[in-house]
């Protein structure tokens, strides 16, 4: 039950602060989802040096599967992926899946390096 309430209330709090990050993209004049995929970057960083350096099964579960896991989205990366595929912008479609995997990617391998 306990590794339960940790994941849980890890995820409830990086849920909440990705959507009132994501709830910023609308003031943001831009036709392309910067703030998920800053997020999900962000997110593979913080993920990587939370693998390198925490040993504590019970913190990884509270900060990596539970935050993380809530703070980062594959769904919204997804919908956001599927509506510029839609509305015909190929080109930025593309940019941002590929965008999205390298610096995903990258991220992790940065977090576990610092």
């Amino acid at each position: 039950m306990t590794n339960f309430l940790l994941v849980g209330f890890g995820a409830t709090v990086g849920a909440f602060l990705r959507n009132e990050l994501t709830l910023q993209q609308s003031r943001i004049k831009l036709d392309f989802p910067i703030v998920t995929l800053l997020i999900n970057i962000f997110g593979a960083i913080f993920l990587g040096i939370l693998t390198a350096q925490i040993h504590n099964g019970a913190i990884l579960l509270l900060l990596g599967t539970g935050f993380c896991g809530g703070f980062t989205t594959y769904g919204t990366f997804n919908m956001e992926l599927s509506q510029l595929w839609f509305q015909h912008r190929l080109g930025r479609c593309f940019l941002y899946f590929i965008l999205t995997y390298i610096f995903g990617i990258l991220g992790f391998v940065v977090g576990i390096h610092i």
